[in-house]
């Protein structure tokens, strides 16, 4: 059997990392927990981005060879964000199913000002994110077994 790649969809704060964690079976992988831990103090927010994507990806990647469900958590708010993902994973090995929790923009927004450092947010950075947004469609994506919409409310 397959095993099948969890990718999150949200705007920052709409819940994804908890829900990922909470609900979702198997290997969990962070773009923004990869950024954090190569990211020295006062180093600009993009600056290693070549770093954690190859790392992402990487850490996805032999995820799903081990044959292990893998959740990546990152945004994916585009149609480009998503397909770049999945061809750099080679997506017809593995089931696909996304995970999109459209929480509004002000409860985003709440849960972003509870954050700290540079985990918060730009608010700017999310109406532009929220106003981007695209739901994936399952017809699509090759091998998209599925697309999840979760109310993000009580996340």
């Amino acid at each position: 059997m397959k095993p099948t790649l969890y990718i999150m969809c949200g705007i920052p704060g709409s819940g994804k990392s908890t829900f990922a964690k909470k609900y979702l079976p198997g290997t969990y992988v962070s773009r923004d927990e990869i950024r954090f831990s190569h990211l020295k103090p006062g180093e600009n927010y993009f600056s290693v981005e070549n770093t954690v994507w190859k790392e992402f990806i990487q850490k996805i990647s032999n995820s799903l060879k081990e044959g292990h469900d893998t959740i990546a958590d990152a945004t994916h708010i585009s149609v480009p964000s998503r397909t770049k993902l999945l061809r750099a994973l080679n997506s017809c090995e593995y089931n696909v199913v996304f995970v999109v929790l459209k929480t509004p923009y002000n409860i985003c927004v709440e849960r972003n000002a509870l954050r700290e450092g540079r985990a918060r947010v730009a608010n700017g950075v999310i109406a532009g994110m929220d106003n981007a947004f695209t739901i994936p469609k399952k017809e699509d994506y090759a091998n998209c077994k599925g697309v999840w919409l979760i109310d993000g409310y009580e996340i």
